[in-house]
């Protein structure tokens, strides 16, 4: 194992516990930080993430030199294509890219991810990539599109274990990180079929055409297509 592990019995958040630790010291890539239970987990646009303790995999790690050719969007791209292909391969779980950064199984969200990028002036000096799967937990009270690998596969992981092995194809793949973004619409939910979405409480039908170089959604409406940002529309499946 090439990369350091931290771990932590209880945290409010890996992502915020990361971020003090680099600007406070040098770190190396792929220095993650994962805890037993995470307190207060966060999403995109200030989503809460909740999980059960001692049951999920909660973790943040950090990229740094490998990646600083992509764009932030691309990092989103390579990270979740890295996180399916890993779920597809090595655990045998089928798995797609909900846009932006939701993983689905079976139509339930099985992970989500919180990519935050930290700026010097115009330079990015990092990304921590905040990940939690959903492994061991069965009951997930009221929300009901949540899923874990336990549910899917029948059988019981070992938190480390799962860590370890992702990190380790994690680090492969950033050998060549433009060839896994390569193969991220491949993944993608829904990629160029009809599907339907909300916005403003209307619903309305529309082809997902994929994504353009700012991350956001590309929806055929009625033959034009239409650009949308985080949270602008939300899907409905």
């Amino acid at each position: 194992m090439s990369f350091k592990l931290v771990k932590l019995h209880a945290t409010g958040s890996t992502n915020d516990d990361l971020k003090v630790r680099f600007r406070e010291s040098e770190l190396t890539q792929l220095t993650t930080i994962y805890t037993d239970h995470q307190t207060a987990g966060r999403g995109q646009m200030g989503a809460k993430w909740v999980s059960e303790p001692y049951k999920n995999l909660t973790f943040s790690t950090l990229l740094t030199v490998s990646v600083a050719g992509l764009s932030d969007f691309e990092i989103n791209k390579f990270v979740t294509v890295a996180l399916v292909e890993w779920l597809r391969k090595k655990l045998h779980v089928h798995a797609v890219i909900k846009w932006p950064n939701d993983i689905l199984s079976v139509n339930h969200k099985l992970a989500g991810l919180l990519i935050e990028n930290i700026y010097k002036g115009s330079t990015r000096e990092c990304s921590i990539v905040g990940i939690g799967l959903n492994v061991n937990q069965t009951d997930f009270q009221s929300f009901a599109k949540a899923i874990s690998l336990c549910q899917i596969t029948g059988k019981k992981y070992d938190l480390e274990e799962l860590l370890i092995d992702f990190l380790t194809l994690l680090k492969t793949e950033l050998k060549h990180p433009e060839k896994t973004i390569a193969r991220y619409e491949s993944y993608l939910f829904k990629f160029m079929q009809t599907s339907i979405f909300r916005k403003n409480g209307i619903e309305f039908t529309a082809i997902v055409s994929g994504t353009d170089n700012l991350g956001k959604l590309l929806l055929d409406h009625n033959g034009t297509l239409h650009s949308y940002d985080l949270k602008e529309v939300e899907w409905v499946y």
